[in-house]
Order: structure tokens, then sequence, then C-alpha cells
């Protein structure tokens, strides 16, 4: 009997209706992400939401008074109930908005994204590159799903 994989547990909310439409294409762009990183057995959260809501998580994690595309927020080992067995990574928050004015694809932020709750960052040339590489890899792969 050949081995099953669990599915992650991805939970895709959007603050507004008109964000709904993007919310199946970052489902897929996760779960075939996490397929492609060995981490099946993860949960995590992503919230689609508007610029205000992300001007003020902005403010509040970063001290930065303005919106941006992408924000990440790492569980840490801290445990959710409603994950069950699963690992909780953690939140990921899109502003659709944002990521249209700017002319940037919602798919590689959301990889993007996930990334950094896997301990990935950009704050050497080094990590930028390698976070770069896994980004193209992510997304070839979510493109042939």
């Amino acid at each position: 009997m050949p081995k099953t994989h669990p599915k992650p547990a991805i939970t895709i909310i959007a603050s507004r209706k008109e964000f709904a439409s993007r919310a199946a294409t970052v489902r897929r762009v996760l779960a075939s992400s996490l397929s492609a990183l060995k981490q099946e057995n993860a949960a995590l959260e992503a919230y689609l939401v508007t610029n205000e809501e992300m001007r003020m998580l902005n403010m509040a994690f970063r001290g930065k008074d303005c919106p941006t595309n992408v924000l990440s927020f790492e569980a840490k080992g801290f445990p959710r109930a409603d994950a069950g067995t699963r690992a909780y990574l953690g939140e990921i928050y899109l502003a659709p908005k944002v990521i249209k004015d700017k002319k940037e694809d919602i798919r590689l932020l959301a990889a993007h994204g996930l990334l950094h709750l896997l301990g990935y960052t950009h704050e050497t040339e080094r990590d930028r590159m390698r976070m770069e590489r896994a980004e193209d890899r992510l997304l070839a792969r979510a493109k042939r799903s």
C-alpha cells in the first residue's frame, strides 16, 4: 500500500469580498510550495487584507506608517489547538491592492511569505540570493500544478 502524505492545513481569510478571487491562487501556491519543501504536515494562515489593515500591521510591528505588500509572522513553536498534530508555521498577510498597484505577483509574494515562516531572510546578499532561488523553484512548481 503506497504511503500517503497528509495535506497541509492552509486557512485563507479574505477581509473583503473582492479579495476572495485571489484566495484560490494563494492556496494553490502555498500547498504546492509546502509539498516542494517537504512540509506537508504543516498548518498556516494567510490573510488577504486592505491597504489600511496592512498599514496598521506594518506600523505596529515594523514602525513603518505605510502599507506593504507582504508580512509574515513566524509561530516559532507556538502551538495552535486547531492545528492538531500539524506543525503550525504562522501567519502571512498579503495586501492585494498594494500588490496590484506595484504590478507584483501575488503568487511570488505568497511563496516569499512562506519562506519567511520557514526561516529564510534577505538580510545579506547571500541570504537574498538563496531566498530568490527558492522562490523561483516554488513558482515554477506552482505553475506546473
